[in-house]
């Protein structure tokens, strides 16, 4: 419970730095324990200890030297029926902590959860409205030289001639009712990952499909680094896939949410890293 980074918090949204190893729910991985059950006992577990604080507070501010024997049992026996009522609302409460938006469990970063119904509802609406922005760090295979910014504008769909809900792009001869996806993608850095050519980059996905990032990154020809599904052979001696969402902002019409999770991308965390020429002002990123 205690590695749960939170990164934002209001009375309505928080969003954390998820793990690229904890499953968001239990149906990507029913037998791990998942982002959204830490949440809810956190929550829990906060409340609880808030109502003992001020039930010690209370006490100390009543406290008569004098009461019979039968007050002080009465006194308990109704703390005690309080105590209960308020576990069975709070557990209620952290119920209704919910995600907003998905990431897939190899992908670590910014995740967000709304506190309420309202909340979760005008998230949503912020996100089909397109006034949710998210941006990404990935770590790819192969030097990209590119002078420019690349837009990958390539329709994306289910692979019919695979198991499981493992996508394609629309140019694959089974691909299943393909639907627009754009992918805009600046090249930070050039350098190594583990003695091969690899480069840095912030991407930014105008659309929401499923694995867009990494099958439009693969679709150039730079697929991302551990990517166990869209890299042929199987990139399968990474630690971890390589692709991490550095930053969230949700313009609800309740608020605006603004999130931005460290960059786990740096020679520091992971050392088979070696950066060698800087491509883009990092600013932020």
């Amino acid at each position: 419970m205690d590695d749960i980074q939170i990164i934002y918090e209001s009375r309505n949204y928080i969003v954390v730095n998820k793990d690229d190893l904890v499953p968001i729910d239990s149906f990507q991985a029913p037998a791990q324990v998942n982002i959204s059950e830490q949440i809810r006992s956190l929550f829990y577990k906060r409340a609880l200890n808030n109502y003992h604080d001020e039930q010690l507070v209370d006490k100390s501010e009543n406290t008569m030297t004098d009461k019979l024997e039968t007050d002080v049992l009465s006194e308990t026996n109704e703390e005690k029926t309080q105590l209960e009522l308020f576990e069975e609302t709070s557990k209620e409460k952290a119920q209704l902590i919910r995600y907003v938006h998905r990431l897939d469990l190899g992908t670590s970063g910014c995740m967000c959860f709304a506190k309420s119904d309202v909340a979760a509802a005008l998230a949503y609406k912020a996100f089909v409205e397109k006034r949710a922005i998210k941006y990404y760090l990935t770590l790819v295979h192969g030097h990209i030289h590119s002078p420019y910014p690349i837009f990958i504008d390539k329709a994306i769909g289910e692979n019919a001639a695979s198991y499981g809900r493992i996508m394609c792009t629309d140019d694959f001869e089974y691909c299943n009712m393909p639907k627009p996806a754009q992918t805009h993608v600046d090249i930070l850095q050039r350098g190594t990952y583990d003695g091969k050519p690899a480069t840095k980059c912030l991407v930014r996905i105008l659309t929401g499909k499923r694995h867009q990032i990494r099958l439009h990154l693969a679709h150039i020809g730079h697929p991302v680094i551990g990517d166990y599904i869209y890299t042929h052979p199987i990139d399968y001696k990474p630690h971890r896939i390589m692709l991490h969402a550095r930053s969230l902002t949700i313009h609800s019409d309740m608020e605006v949410v603004d999130a931005l999770a460290p960059d786990p991308f740096k020679q520091k965390f992971d050392p088979l890293w070696k950066p060698e020429e800087r491509c883009y002002p990092l600013n932020k990123w």
